[in-house]
């Protein structure tokens, strides 16, 4: 159905009545002296049509979020109803060319973060974030007067609401990367955006929650024995060099920032960054089963590869031939290494494939060893030239088949 349709077909679906009582109708546009209004017995198709008008423009829909687009869509069908006119072929032509003539623009996302701290001063920019004390901005971001901010510069929007939702995200790297960084799989690097924030106990403890519980043989006991605990964990200094400039994964910073600019990083950087970030997210779950997935999705990430060939080695054999071809040192180690790789990867698999497997805490092991591996790929000379998975594999190839 053609935009033209579309919108007149919207038009049958709306009714107007000179009795001012909104009761029992889902969608109301009241005015002076008149209701407009879609009855509940129209209201599915009503959305539905709405919902096709919205996706009849990709260049719309990719830019805007679907509040802004629907309330834009409405408020210009309303117009139309409120004339008794129909649309013409012209004016659907140009529907959305309020929309479509809207210039990009850059903001400035800034979020209240918690969990951190910094010792050396009173900003510090990381890659493209701006981590600083609350204190410093002009406008009012949380309570907490010790609280710490995080920034980051979205370009190229035409949304607001779009432009944030890039930055949660943007965030969510940063606190993932910061605990690939800590190299910890203890679940105590507790880093969170937005309010409300985690209380502080002083410049380097904060108070994150607590619990309570009761231990009965018989749910009416008078006497059951009980456990309370309040958690207070450590916030993490990420102006700290190991976090700021760690000499094994600063090059991590430089990529991300890289991939938010015009001079991309090569196909080879873009998994050793995602697969640190998927470590990260394993390492901070507090669910094991999906600890272990985001193990798995880091290992893929990094070496995943499909020739397209009939035969070829099953995935998890060729992930732990080359998890052990850049860590191993002996040939020892490397049988050692593909035989705990290739057990974690079937676990993996039961997992995700519905079977009822025992699970284990293996992914810690494998964290670790991943994190040597992306070490070793982002410093080691003998990778310098590595620029995509291909180049990788022909490297383990030629090296398999010299022995």
């Amino acid at each position: 159905m053609e935009l033209l349709e579309l919108l007149n077909k919207v038009l049958t679906l709306i009714e107007k009545s000179s009795e001012m009582n909104f009761q029992g109708h889902p969608k109301v546009w009241p005015t002076n002296d008149e209701i407009i209004f879609v009855s509940k017995n129209n209201i599915e198709k009503f959305q539905i049509i709405i919902e096709n008008i919205y996706s009849s423009n990709k260049n719309i829909y990719t830019k805007f979020t679907r509040k802004k687009v629907y309330k834009f869509i409405e408020d210009k069908i309303i117009k139309v109803k409120k004339k008794d006119t129909e649309f013409t072929k012209k004016v659907s032509e140009n529907f959305f060319k309020e929309l479509e003539d809207t210039e990009s623009y850059s903001r400035y996302i800034i979020a209240p973060i918690s969990g951190i701290r910094l010792d050396k001063s009173d900003k510090i920019n990381i890659s493209i974030f701006e981590i600083g004390k609350s204190s410093q901005l002009k406008s009012f971001l949380s309570h907490d007067k010790d609280g710490y901010y995080i920034a980051v510069k979205i370009n190229d929007i035409y949304d607001d609401f779009i432009a944030i939702e890039e930055a949660k995200n943007k965030f969510l790297d940063f606190i993932r990367l910061i605990v690939f960084f800590s190299g910890r799989n203890d679940k105590e690097v507790l880093i969170k955006t937005g309010l409300p924030s985690y209380p502080s106990i002083s410049h380097d403890r904060m108070y994150v929650e607590s619990s309570s519980y009761q231990i009965t043989e018989n749910i009416k006991d008078e006497f059951p024995s009980s456990q309370m605990n309040s958690i207070y964990l450590e916030k993490i200094p990420v102006d700290n060099d190991f976090f700021c400039k760690n000499e094994n994964f600063i090059k991590l910073w430089e990529i991300y920032e890289r991939k938010n600019s015009t001079k991309k990083p090569s196909k080879m950087e873009i998994r050793l960054l995602n697969s640190s970030i998927a470590i990260g997210e394993s390492a901070s779950s507090i669910n094991i089963k999906n600890s272990i997935i985001y193990t798995s999705m880091a290992l893929e990430i990094l070496f995943s590869f499909d020739e397209g060939s009939l035969f070829q080695k099953s995935i998890g054999d060729r992930l732990a031939d080359t998890f052990a071809f850049i860590i191993a040192t002996n040939k020892e180690s490397r049988l050692d290494t593909i035989k705990l790789v290739k057990g974690f990867y079937r676990l993996r698999s039961a997992l995700v494939h519905g079977g009822d497997t025992k699970i284990n805490n293996d992914y810690i092991i494998i964290n670790r060893l991943l994190s040597a591996v992306i070490s070793e790929l982002l410093n080691n000379e003998k990778y310098k030239n590595i620029k995509n998975i291909d180049q990788l594999y022909a490297m383990v190839k030629d090296a398999q088949n010299s022995y």
